[in-house]
C-alpha cells in the first residue's frame, strides 16, 4: 500500500504539466485497503507539495462512517510515519462552523462528505445561512480548491452529481 500511495503521488507529479483534466482513476479491488491508500496519499501530497485541503467524497453514510473509523484507527500510525497531525471530520449541516474552520485552518484538513449533502440546491451546503454573512458554505469550500478523493466514484456519475462536484472547484480529483 505504501507503493500504491507513492505511485499515485508520482502519477500526479509526472502529469501535472499539459493535462487538460486533473481527474485520475486508481483502480483497486474491494478489500485491498483503498481507504488506507488514499489517506496515505493525502499525507504524501501534503508532505511533497504542501497541499492542505482534502475532501473525501463517499456515496453513503455507511461508507462515511467506515472512513471515519479507519481514520480513528490509523491516526497514531500516520502521525508516527509522517510526524504530522490533521483535522478530520464528517460534514454535518448542523455544524457549519466546521466548514469555515476547514477553509481557514492552516493545518492539514480532511472533510468527509456524502454526495447527497450538496447535490441539490435545497441542501444547506448550497444555501446562504445568516451566520455565513451572505456566503454559501459550498463557495467557501470551493475557494480552497481542495483535492477531491472520490470513494466508489461509479456511484457519482449522474449529471446532478457531476455538476455538484464541479461546484467544489477541486484542484484535482482522485477516483
Amino acid at each position: 500500500t505504501a507503493e500504491t500511495s507513492s505511485a499515485v503521488v508520482s502519477c500526479v507529479t509526472e502529469t501535472t504539466d499539459g493535462i487538460a483534466s486533473m481527474d485520475f482513476s486508481i483502480e483497486m479491488e474491494t478489500g485491498t485497503g483503498k481507504t488506507y491508500v488514499y489517506l496515505r496519499t493525502i499525507l504524501d501530497l501534503n508532505k511533497k507539495y504542501g497541499l492542505k485541503k482534502f475532501i473525501v467524497l463517499v456515496p453513503s453514510v455507511a461508507i462515511r462512517e467506515g472512513v471515519l473509523k479507519t481514520i480513528e484507527q490509523t491516526n497514531g500510525h500516520f502521525r508516527e510515519l509522517y510526524n504530522v497531525g490533521f483535522n478530520s471530520f464528517a460534514y454535518d449541516s448542523g455544524k457549519l462552523s466546521q466548514v469555515r474552520e476547514f477553509a481557514q485552518g492552516l493545518d492539514l484538513q480532511i472533510m468527509i462528505m456524502t454526495i447527497q449533502s450538496f447535490n441539490s440546491d435545497t441542501r444547506v451546503m448550497k444555501q446562504t445561512p445568516d451566520r455565513f454573512y451572505g456566503e454559501r458554505p459550498i463557495d467557501i469550500v470551493a475557494e480552497t480548491h481542495p483535492v477531491l478523493i472520490m470513494d466508489e466514484p461509479q456511484n457519482m456519475e449522474s449529471e446532478l452529481s457531476r455538476s455538484a462536484i464541479d461546484e467544489l472547484k477541486p484542484l484535482l480529483k482522485l477516483r
